[in-house]
């Protein structure tokens, strides 16, 4: 992404889950206080006044969806059924005990928003880019809340133990579950097995992590391809890492985390698209639960 600028793809998601939300089918799969919130978010920026504009042209969502299939089938859909494990993920630890929840380049997210009302005993810090977290504060925040905490780096000065180990709002003794949705793609290798080792030298044995990870593009069990790969070079935010699902518990496992759960297309569908007619699923990004081995 460019070094001034929100992520062009924290617009493309919020933009990607309106677009859904008008489609009657899947009406029921986006609460009003998410909607509210993209709009809120769009509504505060330039750039995302265009991009509410554009929703409401025909010639625009026509064009969106031949372009949908010729880059990521379902992706738009996806964006909605991923944000919804997740938010179901979360507020599961949060009744199994968890007091902190940390989102590793949050974007233009409204879950922590969300819930930091309804959980006021939580602490809630959302991490990102200085230019996207501006963006974000300055749609959502008229003041800044006890319990929520925008922590602005730029991961080229500094890591995320670096970091947070020096923030002061977060506190390494509590139970925390860590977010790391749609980021892991665009690290390399060697700094995917770090941030790891950070998370779980961070808050040891009490650390869960849900995060989304993509399926190598010459999988089967991936429908994008080389035009999405161009589009992401040209908009600066390449793929660097990428892992089969049947690795991942192997790669968790060298990392000192058990493997809870993975959630690929047919378990989110099933989560959530029960009774509901849809077109192509996106294959290709799944989610995973997991959290640090006891000694």
């Amino acid at each position: 992404m460019e070094q001034d600028k929100a992520s062009s793809t924290a617009y493309t998601v919020l933009q990607g889950t309106l677009y859904t939300a008008n489609k009657s089918q899947y009406a029921s799969l986006v609460s009003e206080d998410v909607i509210t919130a993209c709009q809120q978010i769009l509504q505060a920026s330039e750039i995302g006044r265009a991009r509410l504009k554009q929703l409401e042209s025909k010639s625009y969502n026509l064009l969106a969806s031949f372009a949908e299939k010729i880059l990521m089938p379902g992706i738009t859909l996806h964006y909605v059924l991923r944000k919804r494990y997740i938010e179901e993920v979360v507020r599961e630890a949060l009744t199994d005990g968890v007091t902190q929840v940390v989102n590793l380049g949050a974007g233009f997210d409204s879950l922590a928003w969300r819930l930091h009302k309804e959980y006021s005993e939580v602490n809630f810090i959302e991490i990102d880019h200085p230019a996207t977290n501006a963006e974000k504060e300055k749609a959502l925040f008229d003041t800044q809340p006890e319990n929520l905490s925008l922590l602005a780096i730029d991961f080229s000065q500094t890591d995320t133990k670096g970091a947070l180990s020096q923030f002061d709002r977060f506190d390494p003794s509590r139970p925390t579950i860590y977010i790391c949705e749609g980021v892991l793609m665009y690290l390399k290798k060697q700094d995917v097995d770090l941030l790891f080792k950070n998370l779980k030298e961070l808050t040891g044995t009490s650390t869960r992590i849900v995060f989304s990870a993509l399926e190598p593009m010459s999988s089967a069990n991936n429908n994008t391809g080389l035009l999405l790969r161009i589009y992401l070079k040209l908009v600066s935010e390449p793929l660097n890492w990428t892992i089969s699902s049947t690795d991942i518990s192997e790669f968790l496992d060298k990392q000192a985390f058990k493997l809870l759960e993975i959630a690929d297309t047919p378990l989110l569908a099933e989560k959530s698209l029960k009774g509901i007619k849809h077109g192509t699923l996106h294959k290709g990004e799944y989610l995973v639960l997991a959290r640090v081995k006891e000694a």
